[in-house]
């Protein structure tokens, strides 16, 4: 059996999420014309091919070209960097794991966003105003255990400690 070290198995998560992300927006371009949508679930779930230009929820979208491309590739760097410095930066499994989701799901959408100007989004939760896909849920996802990580693994206070009355 091959045992991979740390960093060549957050490596393949991310290889893994961007691959993921990747194919399933090449088979919605492919099979799903733009702003057609093909229920999965009647009443609660659908595809619904969409190009968003902006970045999270359309937010940055109606901001000219010369403005909303340096400014969204800005904003994609310093989160890569952030993702890359919260693996590395630490042993704790849990923020490893977080960046790497984080730092796929980026890069899944930064690809997009090169190659076709915009991002495809297509999974339509009917209840959810907005239309993702799946690099939105592995960032989503990151964050989600980051900020658990953060709230649950607080420094508890020093029962000896003195306080300030």
């Amino acid at each position: 059996m091959i045992k991979l070290s740390r960093s060549r198995w957050l490596a393949l998560v991310i290889a893994a999420i961007v691959a993921v992300d990747w194919i399933t927006k090449a088979i919605v371009q492919q099979r799903l014309p733009l702003y057609d949508r093909r229920p999965l679930i009647e009443g609660l779930l659908s595809f619904m091919h969409t190009m968003n230009t902006g970045i999270s929820w359309g937010f940055l979208k109606d901001l000219p070209p010369g403005l909303r491309m340096p400014l969204i590739a800005l904003l994609t760097l310093v989160g890569i960097g952030v993702a890359v410095w919260m693996m590395w930066d630490t042993h704790d499994r849990w923020q490893q794991i977080a960046g790497a989701l984080v730092l796929g799901g980026a890069l899944g959408n930064l690809g997009d966003r090169l190659v076709n100007g915009g991002v495809t989004d297509f999974i339509y939760v009917h209840f959810f105003p907005y239309i993702f896909n799946f690099a939105d849920i592995s960032i989503t996802i990151g964050g989600v255990i980051l900020a658990a990580r953060m709230l649950l693994d607080r420094p508890r206070a020093d029962a000896s400690a003195p306080t300030h009355a």
